[in-house]
């Protein structure tokens, strides 16, 4: 066991079940309360347990208090732990940390980490030591109180300290994982190394100290070393990133000349609404239809069960309601990845029954968006929101035919931003499917094709780096945009505020979602040239006669539910809202 040192402690805390001494002396009273309400270095001692593994050599930069150090001491297994500590004052404290947890795999240095080895660099300590670093004046991240200062501290002491090379110690060490938390000391650090050897990067990020810019240059310089960061541990400012043999990406040329389009959504109370939306996208080209249902009132899933019998669309109940979950549309939407009818689609998208595909390409059908936007992996299409165009009541008509006031597709700043639908060309491509894009595997980013709605290529702040469900939709509709009948009727709104949202019952529809998709002025009448084919493909499903009954049932339905809703206040009251609002004018 290592000696203790000269100088003494007060107390000793838990830490994430580590034993730390708290030397008056060294953490001043602002690190104390963060180590008292368990913040210090909470996210790093997450991830290290999470990623650190028998037979792992696991080089540390930056000792701070031996937290984490000692915490990767003690996972069984582990071969040998460096930890380098710029600040003279910490080394003994990192010693003492690891002599009180038992750990005795665990060497320290006193050094920074440099380009390459120097004999003396300039360390300025700060009272804050997690402040201290090889810059005397700059901004710094307060990313352990939760804040960020406007200025670094004044440094009260500057110290010769050892520079260690990065690649030396990596070739000397032969470390499996690294730990980082340098204050931004890691801004330029990685631009000179080749990390050989090493598969886990556990590191904390001060973008306070050189913004969002220097992040990514960051965690671009890693991606470039082959890292791909792991999107399900993005812990507050802790980064994990993964070196791995990176997934082949399927070509992004289209497959054969009648590729299969598969649609995969969630329904609850669409049953007036459903054929129309199924013979329109059924005239367009789609070829398999999966769709999810719970607690349905009006006879939705009966007419998807005869659709279903018929072999027309997959009918399933959402599993959603077999785990306990309300998140029925993401919890659908991971299930339906596994069925043969969307992993042998070639292109698959989540669109809701209130959403209608608009193709201006050619004659309008997917084949022709196909040949207008070239090859793609992914194609995300903008929003076009319709209004209720001043139809208070609920019938029995096609949204298509009846509904035409839409806002401009040319709009101003303040109106420009709206979401997106996304066409993926093959699931393989990509980690999951979400409502609005997908989720891209790790490390394909730079060799994914993905277009807008104008069949150009999305820059990396959609794609990766900032995933945003919407965008800018300016000069994104030439080839297709997503007609969306948001309101339809005011009757069939208030329909909608009492059966809730479909992707879940926390989501709430009011008000303000009238307002915001009441903006119109425009009939620009894009989807007109494919309505005379959806009515013929409309025709043949009412052929069924059972399926037609079905139909009129859910309108039925529909109708009896508006008079039991009326009365109640909540419903009332956005009702009169709305009549001062948008019809005491007419």
């Amino acid at each position: 066991m290592m000696a203790s040192p000269k100088r003494t402690y007060d107390e000793i805390l838990d830490l994430h079940g580590i034993k730390v001494p708290l030397y008056a002396d060294v953490v001043t009273p602002k690190i104390e309360r963060q180590m008292r309400v368990g913040h210090y270095e909470a996210g790093e001692s997450r991830a290290a347990r999470a990623f650190v593994r028998a037979g792992d050599r696991v080089l540390e930069l930056g000792g701070g208090l031996g937290v984490i150090s000692s915490v990767v001491g003690r996972i069984e297994g582990v071969e040998k732990v460096l930890s380098i500590e710029a600040n003279p004052q910490l080394i003994e404290v990192i010693r003492e940390t690891q002599r009180l947890n038992g750990v005795d795999r665990c060497e320290v240095r006193h050094g920074v980490i440099d380009s390459h080895d120097r004999d003396s660099v300039a360390f300025y300590v700060r009272p804050d030591f997690w402040a201290s670093s090889m810059t005397p004046d700059a901004p710094v991240s307060g990313a352990q109180s939760g804040a960020v200062d406007a200025e670094r501290p004044g440094h009260h002491e500057t110290v010769s300290v050892p520079g260690l090379s990065l690649d030396r110690l990596v070739q000397e060490f032969r470390p499996s994982v690294l730990i980082a938390d340098i204050e931004g000391g890691e801004l330029d650090l990685f631009e000179s190394s080749a990390l050989n050897g090493v598969r886990t990067i556990i590191i904390e990020l001060h973008p306070g100290v050189y913004g969002t810019a220097g992040q990514e240059r960051i965690l671009s310089t890693l991606r470039g070393l082959g890292f791909v960061i792991d999107a399900d541990h993005l812990k507050g400012s802790v980064w994990v990133l993964h070196r791995q043999a990176v997934p082949a990406l399927s070509p992004p040329g289209h497959r054969g000349a009648a590729p299969r389009i598969a649609i995969v959504t969630c329904m609850k109370n669409e049953g007036p609404f459903l054929l129309e939306w199924l013979a329109y996208h059924r005239a367009i080209g789609v070829t398999d239809f999966v769709i999810f249902t719970n607690d349905c009132t009006d006879g939705t899933d009966r007419m998807l069960d005869r659709l279903d019998a018929a072999g027309v669309v997959t009918h399933l109940p959402n599993p959603a309601t077999l785990v306990g979950s309300t998140y029925f549309q993401p919890v659908a939407l991971k299930y339906a990845c596994q069925l043969p009818q969307v992993r042998r689609a070639d292109y698959v998208m989540c669109i809701d029954v209130d959403e209608f595909v608009t193709i201006r390409a050619g004659a309008g059908r997917f084949s022709d968006l196909l040949q207008a936007a070239g090859p793609f992996h992914a194609l995300s299409m903008s929003e076009l929101n319709f209004t209720s165009s001043a139809t208070w009541g609920f019938e029995d008509c096609w949204l298509t035919e009846r509904f035409r006031d839409h806002e401009t597709p040319t709009p101003g700043h303040w109106q420009a931003r709206r979401g997106v639908k996304t066409i993926v060309h093959g699931i393989e491509n990509i980690r999951a499917i979400q409502v609005h894009r997908p989720y891209l595997t790790p490390g394909t980013e730079a060799d994914f094709v993905w277009l807008d709605g104008s069949g150009r290529a999305f820059d990396r702040s959609f794609t990766f780096y900032d995933p945003q469900n919407g965008v800018d939709r300016r000069g994104r509709y030439d080839l297709v945009c997503l007609n969306h009948y948001a309101l339809r009727s005011v009757e069939s709104y208030l329909l909608k505020l009492d059966r809730g949202d479909a992707v879940s019952p926390r989501n709430v529809v009011d008000g303000t979602y009238f307002r915001k998709r009441s903006i119109g002025g425009a009939a620009l009448g894009w989807i007109d040239p494919m309505v005379p084919a959806a009515r013929r493909e409309w025709s043949v499903l009412m052929q069924d006669d059972v399926l037609a009954g079905l139909h009129d049932a859910a309108v039925a339905a529909h109708k009896a539910r508006l008079s039991h809703i009326a009365e109640r206040p909540e419903i009332a009251g956005i009702a009169a809202w709305i009549r001062e609002t948008y019809f005491a004018a007419r």
